[in-house]
C-alpha cells in the first residue's frame, strides 16, 4: 500500500461520495485506479506516492509526486513535524499519515 497500511477518507475526485470497502482497499488505497473506477478515470491524477528523504530532530522530510497513468504530474517535498496542525489539503493529510506510519516503524511511538 503506498502509505504502508490501509486507510477511510473520502474520494478527492468525487467528494463526500461513499466509497465502499473493497473499492477503497482494492483501489483508492492502492493508486492506479484508472481502468477500474470512473471516479479515478476522470480525476487529474489518480496516484500519489511518498518517501522519506530525511529524519532529523523531529522532522520528517517527505518528497512526494502525484501521478497520472505513473507518470508525475506534480512534485515536491513537505516538512512534517508532530506539532504540526492538521492540514485539510489532501497531499498535506497522505504525507502526515505516511511520515506517521515511518514513526511507529521505527519504533518512536
Amino acid at each position: 500500500m503506498p502509505l504502508t497500511g490501509v486507510f477511510t477518507g473520502e474520494c478527492s475526485a468525487d467528494p463526500g461520495a461513499t466509497i465502499p470497502p473493497d473499492m477503497l482497499r482494492q483501489c483508492c488505497n492502492a493508486g492506479y485506479a484508472r481502468d477500474v473506477c470512473a471516479r479515478a478515470a476522470s480525476a487529474q491524477a489518480d496516484a500519489a506516492a511518498f518517501l522519506v528523504k530525511s529524519d532529523r530532530e523531529g522532522i520528517v522530510e517527505v518528497a512526494w509526486a502525484v501521478e497520472k497513468n505513473h507518470h508525475p504530474v506534480a512534485v515536491g517535498t513537505l516538512w512534517i513535524s508532530p506539532a504540526d496542525a492538521d492540514s485539510e489539503e489532501v497531499l498535506n493529510r497522505q504525507a502526515r499519515a505516511f511520515a506517521a506510519n515511518y514513526i511507529r516503524q521505527k519504533g518512536r511511538v
